[in-house]
């Protein structure tokens, strides 16, 4: 996260205590639908935590703008646009630098090919080759179908009529220290939501330091519910992971990093890759591909012809 100063902004009486009530209240439902859908599928229980989660954060998004904005628009934000800078998207105006091109359709398509076919491969190979294998490129292709090419197509299909949805993976692969990949290239939806309610709130009192390294331990837990909980092993890595990602910040932000370049450049691009791939499987780790991802594409295997 970014480790500028943060201002301290007023705030009316009481609204603290009603954003926290907020908080639980929406929390509550990830844990009613895991509660509902706990005797279904792994790959069932997964989806349904995550739309959960995924919806109970757009709602909590849209504080304070349920009476200003258009109920078809705020429609639209929770059903068809998975950003989570509501404001944005609701009111502000896109700059016309910022114009959907017919360069990024055509990127964002190939993107959705890539990803369909390596969902298409697991699904055709899900009996004949290794678990672990099928895991890997099932959980790929759903990243860019989803991510990078869905994601990207339903940005520049709302910036082509105008609606400040700006895209949600900003070619991460491009970030010179890891620092700009977590808080600006991968995933703005939840960077934007993470600064917005963790971040910023955490900075006020901690500092940034501890705030950011508050926001990544946030993270490794949620991902705990939608991987290690429906796959019911493998508590922990996710959660080791992006306290991972927070120790590689640290290091890149001090004395040490850079004397070593590692926030920029070449030496920054390696050392973002090498923190973010090297402990991937603690985050997709092997009974979340074994008891989840596989049985999904054996699932499609079965349903599609």
């Amino acid at each position: 996260m970014q480790s500028n100063p943060v201002m301290v902004t007023a705030q009316t009486p009481g609204a603290g205590n009603r954003r926290g009530l907020a908080v639980v209240g929406l929390g509550l439902l990830p844990i009613a639908v895991w509660w509902c859908t706990r005797e279904a599928p792994a790959w069932v229980v997964m989806w349904a935590i995550a739309g959960a989660e995924f919806f109970a954060l757009k709602l909590l998004t849209l504080a304070g703008l349920w009476r200003t904005a258009a109920a078809w628009r705020i429609a639209t934000y929770l059903l068809l646009w998975p950003g989570m800078n509501a404001k944005a998207f609701l009111t502000a105006s896109l700059p016309a630098a910022r114009a959907a091109t017919g360069r990024e359709l055509m990127v964002a398509i190939i993107k959705l090919a890539f990803g369909l076919a390596m969902a298409a491969w697991a699904a055709a190979h899900v009996t004949t080759v290794s678990h672990l294998l099928v895991g890997w490129v099932g959980m790929l292709g759903i990243i860019f179908t989803l991510h990078f090419g869905l994601f990207d197509f339903a940005s520049w299909a709302w910036r082509h009529i105008g609606v400040a949805a700006m895209p949600i993976m900003r070619a991460p692969i491009l970030a010179t220290s890891l620092a700009e990949f977590w808080g600006e290239r991968w995933n703005a939806a939840f960077a934007d939501a993470a600064r917005r309610f963790l971040f910023r709130p955490l900075a006020r009192r901690w500092g940034a330091p501890r705030a950011g390294g508050l926001v990544f331990l946030v993270s490794g837990l949620v991902h705990e519910t939608v991987i290690s909980l429906p796959a019911h092993g493998g508590w922990g890595g996710p959660t080791l992971y992006f306290l991972l990602q927070a120790a590689g910040i640290n290091l890149e932000k001090s004395a040490v990093g850079g004397r070593l370049g590692l926030g920029a450049g070449r030496p920054g691009w390696l050392w973002m890759l090498l923190v973010t791939a090297i402990p991937l499987p603690l985050l997709f780790h092997v009974p979340f591909a074994e008891r989840v991802i596989v049985p999904f594409f054996r699932y499609i295997a079965k349903e599609v012809p």
